[in-house]
């Protein structure tokens, strides 16, 4: 199950603002009921010590002094009650402060795997924006092509800048080892891209020979990121989805950087053998 961060209350709660919510007022008013309350419960016990001569034993005085115990007995347990209704408010106070931060990363969910097809598929139907980083990009290509092709066909093509790694370049070279892959796959599922996607209005492909140590795919204000794992298999890697925050565009930065420095990406294609024509016979000159 995926790791949701969904504001409630107390993240939009700002008590420190709120004179009648500060903690040092509290404390002040609850000790002063709690030290009121202990005096009301123990002043009908000492006015026999202190006052000997006086005769307490009317039914008057008794009311009165079981009366005060009453309220003592009250007082004491409001404050306490008060006390622990303000310990509580302390502790979400501090759940306040982390939701804060954590919902200023744009932080939506966590999952432990980066296959989410269907929910990439539900947002790339309604995409005008997409940035993607890759080593093959196998699963986006087969993906994404019909719909790519539909928005062009419909006149609404996808603003697409696709970021691939070179694999004749070194880090292309320690992913495959990882993957327990030939480089000459990541060239063939260069090709089949290239060939599915290349020459569609709005899709720009890149390649750079840089490492990408964090996967970025961007479908307008989403933004699905995560490292690539030690082993390789990006399949099972830990996948993050973040909405509009620091996070989202610290990564889109990143992203911009390594476009800017990226080179275009073209393949080139093998030519055909061709023999060369026959040379014409060469005429002997008459003796």
């Amino acid at each position: 199950m995926p790791l949701r961060t969904t504001p409630d209350k107390y993240a939009h709660a700002d008590a420190n603002k709120l004179f009648f919510r500060s903690k040092r007022y509290f404390i002040c008013v609850f000790s002063f009921i709690f030290v009121a309350g202990l005096a009301l419960v123990i002043l009908p016990g000492l006015i026999p010590v202190v006052f000997p001569d006086l005769k307490l034993i009317s039914p008057g005085t008794v009311f009165i002094s079981g009366a005060l115990v009453s309220i003592g007995t009250s007082f004491i347990a409001g404050a306490m009650i008060s006390f622990a209704t303000l310990w509580i408010d302390h502790l979400r106070s501090g759940e306040q402060v982390r939701m804060t931060e954590l919902i200023s990363t744009g932080l939506v969910a966590a999952y432990p795997q980066r296959n989410l097809g269907q929910e990439y598929g539900v947002l790339v139907a309604r995409a005008k924006v997409i940035d993607v980083t890759g080593y093959t990009l196998t699963a986006f290509s087969e993906q994404n092509k019909e719909h790519f092709i539909a928005c062009v066909k419909a006149k609404k093509p996808i603003k697409a800048r696709i970021l691939l790694v070179d694999p004749d370049s070194e880090a292309a070279g320690i992913m495959a080892a990882a993957e327990n892959k030939e480089v000459s796959q990541y060239l063939a599922s260069h090709r089949t891209l290239i060939k599915s996607l290349s020459g569609l209005k709005g899709v720009h492909i890149k390649i750079t020979k840089r490492h990408l140590s964090m996967m970025v795919y961007r479908i307008d204000d989403v933004l699905f990121t995560g490292p690539y794992p030690f082993t390789g298999n990006s399949t099972t890697a830990t996948t993050l989805k973040v909405g509009r925050g620091w996070l989202f565009d610290r990564q889109m930065e990143d992203f911009d950087r390594l476009w800017e420095e990226a080179a275009p990406y073209t393949l080139d294609e093998p030519q055909p053998i061709v023999a060369a024509p026959p040379s014409a016979p060469t005429a002997t000159p008459a003796a």
